[in-house]
């Protein structure tokens, strides 16, 4: 059932990654209405999906079960910044960037949760929520400090780790699980449709950013270790710690899908606003995209 639930999430992702193609590819959305949509998606749809996934009534077993899935997300986060601070030495700086970004940041904001969803349905989704905690965090700490040179002022981190939408739903989300708090009809209502957008929207959003490439020159030797690492050896370490532990299935399944998520869209965004190579960046989002549709549905056959 699960592998079935993948196969079909991942057929509905490369359709409407098809859809965005075409959309920017005929400019019915030109590149400024794109980086837009992208905030919108950042900012609204994505945030009201993390919020909606801690709509179910609690049990005391949770507790237990968010603790771990917390867990595994930083036990996730120090394996991805160990191989990112020891690989990329030798490459170019412009490329540097987006590479070790890319290896700390996965896409599981945009693809992570949605495809979690739609594996494990609601439960799978509160825990891809809560482990994309621990990951925001770092994603707006180390995983910016990849493109700036200058030291950050630490309080001027915290504060953006705290206010970032997708985290202060997070916090609301456990609020009203947890005191059992129910709203009207039309506000649930309207939550579950601003929801429902997150996906298609950022699937439509990563085809858009496919057509904007020029794929010349960006396969090379680090590209291919650049992928083996992100779609494979992060979530097979993932995959052999968990085996191990005794986790529930929903919640190991969760961590290694989770774990191997393709390049965040992040990462062409502060590629051109930070001196990073833009189009090598545009390449990793492309390639490991791609390849996510069939490294993902095996993942899934593995974990059974």
């Amino acid at each position: 059932m699960a592998f079935r639930n993948m196969a079909n999430m991942q057929m509905m992702m490369f359709l409407l990654v098809g859809i965005g193609f075409l959309v920017r590819r005929k400019n019915i959305i030109g590149s400024t209405a794109r980086k837009e949509l992208v905030d919108f998606c950042l900012y609204v749809t994505l945030p009201f999906n993390t919020f909606h996934s801690f709509q179910m009534e609690w049990e005391g077993s949770m507790l237990t079960e968010l603790a771990e899935i917390l867990l595994l997300s930083a036990g996730y986060n120090v394996l991805s910044i160990a191989v990112s601070f020891f690989s990329y030495r030798k490459t170019a700086t412009s490329k540097q960037k987006p590479l070790r970004y890319g290896t700390i940041v996965s896409n599981g904001g945009f693809l992570g949760n949605p495809v979690v969803e739609g594996i494990y349905g609601t439960r799978g989704l509160l825990y891809a929520s809560v482990f994309l905690l621990p990951v925001r965090i770092v994603m707006w700490s180390i995983g910016t400090s990849c493109f700036m040179k200058d030291k950050q002022n630490p309080g001027e981190i915290l504060k953006k780790v705290l206010t970032h939408p997708c985290i202060v739903s997070i916090y609301l989300g456990l609020t009203v699980m947890i005191l059992g708090i129910e709203f009207p009809a039309f506000l649930d209502s309207t939550i579950a449709g601003i929801s429902s957008c997150n996906t298609p929207l950022s699937m439509m959003l990563v085809g858009m950013m496919l057509s904007e490439m020029n794929p010349r020159g960006i396969w090379d030797r680090t590209m291919i270790y650049y992928v083996a690492v992100r779609l494979l050896a992060l979530p097979a370490v993932m995959f052999a710690v968990t085996a191990f532990l005794p986790l529930p299935s929903v919640l190991r399944g969760t961590g290694v899908i989770m774990a191997g998520m393709p390049a965040p869209v992040t990462t062409a965004l502060l590629s051109s606003k930070y001196g990073g190579n833009e189009m090598y960046a545009t390449g990793m989002i492309f390639i490991t995209t791609l390849l996510s549709l069939f490294t993902l549905p095996i993942w899934c056959l593995l974990l059974g």
